[in-house]
């Protein structure tokens, strides 16, 4: 809720995080793996990771699956009631969680400029609430024209900040160092142009100089019929069937497309927490490390998170709902873009993540491995 230190210790911890990551070696805790390589003074490496990492094609690890044997990741997937079958409850109960959620974090961050990274339409209902703080949407290349857009047709007032991919061969190291291996980087864009726009808060005659970085992770499994064929790859035969179901659910009757639905979810929970909280989650902290800047999801606060606990996607979501959330928190309709294009990814980060540079640069600065 609040950035606080990097590096804590304590004799016990509490919870069972779904998303945002909390790692462990002994009794100290951290968002960041590589803070408690750096304490530990050694890296005990996992050679299975190592394989892995080094694999050709590889995209991401697990989030249990990390580079050093010794430190473990707490939490684990979503453990849901499914109590909510009921779309328009779904809807309401989201917007106000997220209300209240974001509510919290800026009276817990006063004096603080919200920087929402915005893209489609799950970040774009971010620009709709009702902020306290000062807030500027960010975004890049081919979005940014359609976010300028957005806010102008919906009569927003809020100024925007075009992001850059830019490069810098000084931070792409730090971008390995921070990795851990985890990701291949490309998939991890921005670092030095998200440093550059916190950094440019602390200048004279600028604005605030604490911010918040936003994203609206994970809104298109969660908000969507996405989560319909959100299952493990290697679990091809029922993958095939879920992409079957996807695409022929709306010429079922209520009760078969709700049963069948119902099969897939654990699956979608476990994918959850290996894709999603590693890809998504723990990109918030690597913004976090690179920035020195606070970096959350409005879509995993605490309010949010326990009404995804109670929600069955199965009755619940069958259509995409985010056009009714926008209307709902802005209280009339919302235009959004006909086209949400993806930014490329980052040619200057293929191969970053190579465990051989890791290693090389963890021992260059004093960590033995074994």
């Amino acid at each position: 809720q609040t950035p606080g230190p990097l590096l804590w210790e304590a004799n016990d911890f509490v919870g069972n995080p779904t998303f945002y990551p909390v790692y462990r070696w002994q009794n100290y805790y951290s968002y960041s793996l590589l803070a408690l390589i750096i304490k530990k003074g050694d890296l005990k490496l996992n050679k299975d990771v190592y394989e892995k990492a080094c694999s050709n094609g590889f995209l991401a690890l697990t989030s249990d699956e990390i580079i050093d044997r010794e430190i473990i990741r707490l939490g684990g997937p979503i453990k849901n009631s499914n109590r909510i079958t009921d779309r328009w409850e779904y809807i309401s109960k989201l917007c106000e969680a997220v209300k209240t959620d974001v509510a919290e974090i800026e009276k817990l961050n006063p004096n603080t400029t919200n920087l929402v990274l915005c893209g489609g339409r799950d970040s774009l209902n971010l620009l709709l609430l009702s902020w306290e703080n000062s807030t500027i949407a960010v975004s890049a290349e081919p979005n940014y024209p359609l976010v300028c857009e957005f806010i102008k047709n919906n009569n927003l007032d809020i100024k925007t900040i075009r992001l850059d991919d830019l490069h810098d061969p000084e931070m792409l190291i730090e971008e390995n160092l921070e990795c851990c291996c985890r990701i291949a980087l490309p998939e991890w864009k921005w670092g030095a142009g998200l440093r550059k726009v916190a950094n440019g808060f602390d200048k004279k005659g600028g604005f605030d100089k604490k911010v918040i970085f936003w994203k609206g992770h994970f809104g298109d499994t969660l908000l969507t019929p996405d989560w319909k064929s959100y299952i493990n790859k290697n679990y091809k035969v029922k993958r095939f069937f879920s992409k079957v179901y996807r695409r022929t659910s709306h010429l079922l009757p209520d009760f078969l497309k709700y049963w069948i639905g119902e099969k897939f979810l654990p699956d979608v929970y476990k994918q959850g927490w290996n894709v999603a909280a590693l890809m998504q989650g723990a990109h918030l902290s690597f913004i976090r490390s690179l920035t020195g800047a606070h970096a959350l999801s409005a879509y995993h606060g605490k309010h949010m998170t326990g009404v995804y606990k109670q929600v069955n996607f199965a009755r619940a979501l069958q259509t995409d709902i985010r056009v009714e959330i926008g209307k709902k928190l802005l209280g009339r309709d919302v235009w959004y873009p006909d086209d949400n294009p993806s930014p490329p990814l980052s040619t200057i980060r293929i191969g970053l993540h190579d465990p051989d540079q890791f290693i090389m640069k963890l021992k260059e600065n004093g960590i033995n491995v074994e």
